[in-house]
């Protein structure tokens, strides 16, 4: 931490110890994405029998592909903690509450994988996703708002703000169009991870890394 940071009035702590939780959890949540695919008891005889017990699971596989992909998504936006010089109290709080949603993907997978005919079940796993993205947008609207950003990485708010904002973005409109199709409400949040991949090159996000990989000597 910067000498002059410490004579600032409040209590900081370094970043160090929270992107070790974060990286912690997030490995524990996409590990146990993998239980939420069940695999039918039952003895298989013949071949024609396997195939259509594979076909039975495959939309558990689709919904299990689509959910570590979005983790993976929301784990490289974390990557902004980088950028952040110091934490305090409430920031450490809204990271923690921001986890707390990222280890309920699980949860809300298994459900939408049980019952996907439900509007109910995507809705709880929309739900899920728009939480995840909306605190990720607070973490770093709370600490540029409350000068925890690296001073050569404010220049870059504006491609920052825009890559976190698309994911819920994305989700709101995933959960308007569950009204309509279940089906399609599904598949369009496979734009998150395809998005993501996108915004990497339209914003400038070389310029960005090389940021990070700076501000971590």
């Amino acid at each position: 931490m910067n000498p002059e940071d410490e004579k600032k009035p409040g209590l900081y702590f370094p970043t160090n110890r929270l992107e070790t939780l974060t990286d912690g959890l997030f490995a524990i949540a996409m590990t146990i994405l993998v239980v939420t695919i069940e695999i039918p008891m039952g003895p298989i005889h013949t071949s024609q029998l396997f195939l259509q017990t594979t076909g039975e699971i495959l939309p558990k596989y689709v919904v299990y592909f689509l959910s570590f992909l979005i983790l993976a998504g929301f784990w490289i936006n974390h990557h902004i903690l980088f950028l952040i010089k110091k934490t305090n109290l409430t920031l450490t709080w809204i990271n923690v509450f921001w986890l707390m949603f990222i280890t309920l993907v699980p949860l809300s997978t298994s459900i939408i994988a049980q019952f996907p005919q439900y509007q109910l079940s995507q809705f709880i796993f929309d739900l899920n996703l728009l939480m995840i993205g909306l605190f990720s947008y607070m973490i770093w609207r709370y600490a540029l708002d409350h000068d925890l950003i690296r001073e050569n990485a404010k220049p870059y708010d504006p491609y920052i703000r825009r890559i976190t904002l698309f994911m819920p973005a994305i989700v709101f409109l995933s959960i308007c169009i569950s009204f309509l199709n279940l089906k399609w409400s599904l598949l369009i949040l496979f734009m998150i991870p395809l998005l993501f991949v996108v915004a990497i090159k339209v914003w400038t996000w070389r310029d960005l890394k090389k940021l990070i990989l700076r501000t971590k000597d």
